[in-house]
């Protein structure tokens, strides 16, 4: 950040340059699949044209992943238009820069254009949905839906800072309410279709892998991919150990919107037991 902070937590834009590209370097140098630096500008309010572009340029130099901020709500998006008057779009602050790629995640994406739309597939940048934050903060509700018939690739996130839950059960919950409101708000006469069970747990893995750009290794248990998985115990005491009578759907619907953290019983990343 340097631009718009508050005092001692802004940077000046070349101590930011060097400092990042010096965290890049220090992390490839570990030659840990599993920790990959990405480079974080706080937002188009908190960062100039010129810090962003750099940021860019190492983005492209390292090829390394991006992360940030987009149309959260709409006071932001009316700001970011204020201080960009030469953009077209919101998006377009970040594409000028060089910051939209297809290794670039965008929390939030609530109060996107259609131009903004077609941009962000056209670039493979993708759209890290926090239901959660965005209910907390009364940001505005994401259609999903609509992001994925433009071709955005979609993951969930919880984004803690606004919401409060760093669980992605939750967010798979939230996601669904989230659309089910959207139908509400839409009418029933409109032929929208709110998300399914189904797709909110697509979104919450093979999605999510998608939306970083590493589904070529994790999301789904295809034979050579690494074997990420939970092992998850249905019969624990609690809400779900009822309704004995049921098959793997039913298992899994009644873990995603009842289980918890006590029914998984060992976790696996890269084939290794972490849990």
């Amino acid at each position: 950040m340097n631009h718009g902070t508050p005092e001692g937590y802004g940077e000046h834009i070349y101590d930011s340059f060097t400092c990042t590209e010096q965290y890049i370097r220090n992390i490839q140098c570990k030659r840990n699949e599993l920790v990959q630096p990405i480079i974080t500008p706080r937002f188009a309010l908190n960062c100039d044209m010129q810090l962003m572009m750099l940021l860019g340029e190492l983005a492209a130099k390292y090829n390394v992943h991006i992360q940030t901020h987009i149309s959260e709500s709409t006071g932001e998006v009316a700001a970011v238009q204020k201080l960009y008057p030469q953009c077209r779009n919101y998006a377009d602050v970040y594409d000028r820069a060089g910051l939209l790629t297809n290794k670039t995640v965008l929390a939030h994406g609530i109060h996107l254009s259609d131009d903004e739309l077609k941009v962000l597939a056209a670039r493979g940048t993708s759209i890290s949905h926090c239901p959660n934050s965005n209910t907390s903060l009364k940001s505005g509700l994401c259609d999903v839906r609509r992001l994925l018939d433009t071709g955005i690739k979609v993951g969930l996130g919880t984004d803690v800072s606004g919401g409060y839950s760093i669980s992605i059960l939750n967010a798979i919950r939230s996601a669904l309410q989230t659309s089910t409101h959207i139908f509400f708000k839409k009418h029933q006469g409109s032929g929208y279709i709110p998300l399914s069970y189904h797709e909110a747990f697509y979104l919450a893995t093979l999605g999510g892998a998608k939306a970083l750009s590493v589904d070529d290794k994790t999301g789904n248990f295809k034979v050579g991919k690494d074997f990420d998985a939970l092992i998850v115990n249905m019969r624990k005491p609690g809400p779900i150990d009822i309704l004995d009578k049921t098959d793997i759907k039913d298992l899994i619907q009644k873990f995603l919107y009842t289980g918890d953290d006590r029914n998984i019983s060992k976790v696996y990343v890269a084939g290794r037991q972490v849990k």
